[in-house]
């Protein structure tokens, strides 16, 4: 089982306890819904950014970062450009401003991610002293993300040696044909790795009523 999808802070110059980051998630959350200021909105995306950087994931926050700002610089050239169709000039600006006040809550999921293993995730929960029926099925949805991802890329693979396409076009042409062939098999395979996952907690002692001993260290920041 791949579980690339989940990175680790250890090359980071600093460290954030899992906490940490749901607690910026949220906040994002808050911030999206909540202000209506371009520089305020774009001064927390930036610094976002840098806390992903300074995770261990510099790459990732500088790509994010020049995509935010050239999103911003388009949504501003839209904005006052004089000729144009007013509907695409209207479309258009709207998808930027979307984007635009979305992107921390993108970044922090990048960051929730991207900079945590699992097993810090699992150990911040149970130093929270959450019940044994919230982490395991927590645990098993973590594990089961990548799982799917595995078997999605399965899917593709089986179609294209049946020469079914997967284009944009095919989906909307035959969706009929898009169910059987991909969202039907993504349903069955994903039960059994739920089951599977499930069965796999439950062998490692999940369920347990006492404190499980971790061999990390979840408290930084």
């Amino acid at each position: 089982m791949n579980l690339t999808l989940y990175g680790d802070d250890s090359k980071g110059l600093i460290r954030l306890d899992p906490r940490t980051k749901l607690l910026i998630f949220f906040a994002s959350g808050m911030m999206s819904l909540n202000s209506y200021s371009d520089i305020t909105m774009l001064v927390y995306a930036l610094t976002l950014c840098i806390v992903l950087a300074l995770c261990g994931k510099p790459w990732t926050a500088l790509k994010a970062g020049l995509l935010f700002v050239l999103v911003v610089c388009f949504r501003m050239v839209m904005e006052n450009s004089p000729g144009g169709a007013p509907a695409v000039v209207l479309i258009l600006s709207a998808l930027s401003t979307i984007f635009l006040f979305s992107f921390p809550v993108i970044m922090s999921i990048l960051l929730l991610v991207q900079t945590t293993r699992i097993s810090h995730f699992l150990s911040a929960f149970q130093t929270m002293h959450l019940p044994v029926k919230l982490i395991v099925p927590i645990a098993v949805f973590f594990r089961f993300l990548p799982t799917v991802a595995d078997e999605w890329t399965g899917i593709r693979k089986a179609m294209a040696f049946r020469g079914i396409s997967l284009s944009f076009r095919s989906i909307v042409r035959h969706p009929a044909k898009t169910i059987e062939y991909i969202l039907i098999p993504l349903l069955f395979s994903s039960v059994s790795v739920m089951e599977e996952m499930a069965a796999a907690a439950m062998a490692r002692g999940m369920d347990i009523d006492h404190q499980r001993t971790s061999y990390e260290e979840v408290n930084y920041l």
